[in-house]
């Protein structure tokens, strides 16, 4: 198969621009969980499109708004997650549930506002949607329901994040290379025998079973790890009884950049891939155990197996920052077509589901 994204795709800023409009501001975005919006007044802040964007917990409505004041607009909410109100730190304007001014300070020197006017004044909001524990939003008004943008994997998805228990890491890193360098890395298994050799490749994954539905994809794939054998019997044991079960490994694409794995039900990671510029991007990996009866009562055995996790999630994805880097250094220097093999047939798939978004006539 041929590739279906030329080079000139990966860096350059004119097409950067055409996906923020085309396909970003298009589609649901994951941006947490809902142990995020536990509390009231917990917060996390996203830029979609450039665009800045904050969910939060206000008074147990969980709402996404712009993330800018109406009064001199500066930027409400200033770290990537927290707990604060809904307050302007610079003049000190709060918002309500429905993003309408309510606290407004030295109120009498100004002119006396009207209901309407405040109304006016009203935080531009967007949808909210979860899929189990999984929050999205999108800013797109017209976007389809998320049960129908994630398709067949949606009863699945809900069933895994239901199922999560301790978040045992957040990985968070800057990679210079375009997103889609970094999503299509993760949805072949080719380069896997050179790049992690001494990492993913010894977990033996392998095989072509993927499963496809619209712009979503899957791959699943058996381990050389069998779950009630050896020392991983007395972990598989640990994590039982489990409402997500399975036998090996399964990965996940949610369209444009939520990436999805698991082992044996036991191990999670969630993976978002953010464009910063046309050749950078932020990389964040959230890793779970799934939940037990009694989370507390961790044995050695557990405790380093949860430490061997995060260590491993680490490691390999360091591994692919690099080859996603190199990647990024050559596509600059080529006019060549690539080449995709049938163990590539998940990049195709992205590849053809992108351009459509990108050639679509709004």
């Amino acid at each position: 198969m041929n590739s279906n994204i030329p080079a000139v795709h990966y860096y350059d800023n004119d097409i950067f621009a055409q996906e923020s409009n085309m396909l970003f501001n298009k589609v649901w975005h994951f941006v947490g969980f809902r142990s995020d919006f536990e509390n009231d007044n917990d917060f996390v802040t996203v830029k979609i499109s450039g665009k800045p964007i904050v969910i939060q917990n206000v008074r147990g409505n969980i709402k996404a708004f712009l993330n800018v004041c109406s009064h001199r607009f500066s930027i409400i909410q200033q770290e990537q997650s927290g707990n604060r109100p809904l307050m302007c730190p610079y003049h000190g304007w709060a918002y309500d549930k429905d993003g309408i001014p309510s606290g407004i300070p030295k109120k009498p020197l100004f002119k006396k506002f009207s209901k309407e006017e405040l109304c006016e004044m009203k935080l531009k909001e967007f949808q909210v949607s979860f899929c189990g524990n999984l929050c999205f939003i999108s800013i797109n008004e017209n976007i389809e329901p998320l049960e129908d943008f994630i398709g067949v994997f949606y009863n699945e998805l809900k069933e895994m994040s239901l199922s999560l228990g301790t978040r045992l890491d957040i990985n968070s890193m800057e990679i210079k290379a375009n997103w889609k360098v970094i999503v299509e890395n993760t949805l072949e298994s080719y380069h896997v025998g050179l790049v992690h050799a001494e990492t993913l490749a010894k977990l033996e994954p392998s095989g072509l079973d993927f499963e496809f539905d619209a712009q979503n994809s899957s791959w699943t794939s058996d381990l050389n790890i069998v779950k009630d054998k050896g020392v991983y019997k007395k972990i598989n044991s640990h994590f039982l009884p489990r409402n997500y079960d399975i036998g090996g490994y399964k990965h996940i694409l949610i369209f444009p950049n939520l990436l999805i794995s698991t082992t044996h039900g036991i191990s999670f990671n969630y993976s978002v891939i953010e464009p910063i510029t046309s050749d950078i991007s932020r990389f964040t990996s959230h890793v779970f155990t799934t939940a037990t009866e009694n989370p507390a009562e961790k044995t050695v055995l557990i405790k380093g197996f949860e430490e061997s996790l995060i260590n491993f999630n680490r490691q390999v994805f360091d591994e692919d920052k690099t080859v996603c880097q190199l990647v990024q250094e050559g596509v600059r220097h080529t006019n060549l077509s690539g080449k995709l093999s049938d163990e590539e047939e998940r990049v195709h798939h992205f590849q053809k589901t992108y351009l459509k978004f990108l050639q679509h006539e709004s």
